[in-house]
């Protein structure tokens, strides 16, 4: 399996204040991805890519875009802004598909008491959309406060720009929703050099003023799209996902605590990184993906094939994605054939269900697409996706296909 584009994204980031060469191996070209290596360009950066998933990246800035465009990628805009106001004191945002419909207050209302301004192209009294500008440095201190209780991904992107500065600081959250993707953050930053430490919901930085000159990385799998796998995987007879590790700083790694809590039965070879499932019978569950939202559609397809109900905590976490996730999919399972209930707009119980054809609306979103494809691959009958191309967003279509036959 090709490598995380959360992980992959970040290292990206990193990259920006590290002038000597950074290798990426195991690299999913989506187009995320793409955007991200971009934008480096933008900024200066010298970017490789070679014919065998692999980024070379070297150099220094050497220059300050008054314009950013993010592509479709949220996570790469909400971690981008404060990265760059650690650089300069003015920028313009702007995007393409469904992230110009994103409502990105939450980021607005993060990151103002910071000392950042932003105004909107078109102003509206209940969401804050792109294109926006930003006015405002991000200057040194020694503590930063922040409340981060709809979104982490801006306290990642000012945990990056405060680590390279060569001032330490503290970065303190009154509240951090998602906050194992912020220790997914620190851990990649550790990775360049140990100087990061954290607890709960504290991070303390003490940069130190250089780095060892060469990184060589290999980028592990995407354990999103790996748990969709090892779910559809325990309905049939052997199933192998390479290149993912049991014990893996990934936040929807969690997945496999949920295999071992059900008494799930698989094999972890450490020396090829790769888990082994196969067909059983296992239980509903209860889960809670406040923290893991891109957990959904494998907690779905687990469900569906579970022998008793299961209970999805969290699902309003769903509803500022590329769609209402918690909508969009719940819709999706249902025209299949799944069976379920939503209560008090939070909750998802999940029946035991068996899976039929029928045609689904993607809404350009891929993680929509992604679970009409892995509830199809369980139903004798045929799914028509609309849109299918919009899976490009977070892998490689043609990866997908090579993986899934």
């Amino acid at each position: 399996m090709l490598g995380s584009k959360s992980v992959i994204i970040r290292h990206l980031l990193i990259t920006l204040f590290h002038s000597n060469e950074i290798i990426l191996r195991n690299i999913q070209l989506c187009d995320d991805v793409r955007a991200a290596i971009n934008i480096l360009k933008i900024y200066g950066k010298t970017i490789n890519l070679t014919n065998d998933n692999t980024i070379r990246i070297s150099g220094s800035i050497n220059h300050l875009p008054e314009e950013i465009h993010c592509g479709e990628s949220a996570t790469l805009l909400r971690m981008l802004v404060p990265i760059n106001h650690s650089l300069q004191n003015k920028g313009r945002y702007t995007g393409d598909k469904t992230l110009l419909n994103r409502d990105f207050r939450d980021m607005k209302e993060m990151l103002t008491p910071l000392g950042l301004q932003f105004t909107s192209d078109k102003p509206q009294s209940d969401i804050f959309k792109l294109p926006f500008s930003v006015f405002g440095n991000i200057s040194s201190q020694d503590n930063y406060y922040i409340k981060a209780d709809k979104s982490s991904q801006a306290v990642s992107g000012l945990l990056i720009s405060r680590s390279f500065n060569n001032v330490p600081s503290t970065i303190s959250c009154s509240s951090l929703v998602s906050a194992p993707y912020v220790y997914l953050t620190a851990d990649i930053i550790n990775m360049y050099s140990k100087i990061i430490e954290f607890n709960d919901k504290t991070f303390i930085i003490n940069p130190i003023s250089s780095m060892e000159s060469f990184k060589d990385f290999f980028i592990e799998g995407d354990w999103s799209l790996g748990a969709m796998i090892l779910a559809l995987g325990l309905t049939i007879d052997n199933c192998e996902v390479k290149n993912l590790t049991a014990h893996s700083p990934q936040p929807d790694s969690k997945f496999l605590e949920l295999f071992d809590n059900l008494s799930i039965r698989y094999q972890v070879n450490e020396k090829d990184q790769s888990i082994i499932t196969h067909r059983q019978s296992y239980p509903g569950y209860t889960y809670d993906i406040t923290d893991t939202p891109d957990l959904a559609p494998a907690l779905m397809i687990l469900a569906a094939n579970a022998n008793s109900p299961s209970i999805i905590n969290g699902i309003c976490r769903l509803t500022n994605k590329e769609t209402n996730r918690a909508s969009t999919l719940s819709e999706t399972f249902i025209n299949l054939g799944g069976k379920l209930d939503v209560i008090n707009d939070n909750t998802w119980i999940i029946y035991p269900s068996q899976m039929h054809g029928g045609k689904i609306h993607s809404h350009n979103d891929h993680r929509v697409a992604l679970l009409a494809i892995f509830l199809g691959l369980q139903s004798n009958e045929i799914v028509e996706i609309d849109d299918c191309e919009c899976i490009n967003k977070s892998y490689s279509a043609q990866f997908l296909k090579k993986l899934l036959k």
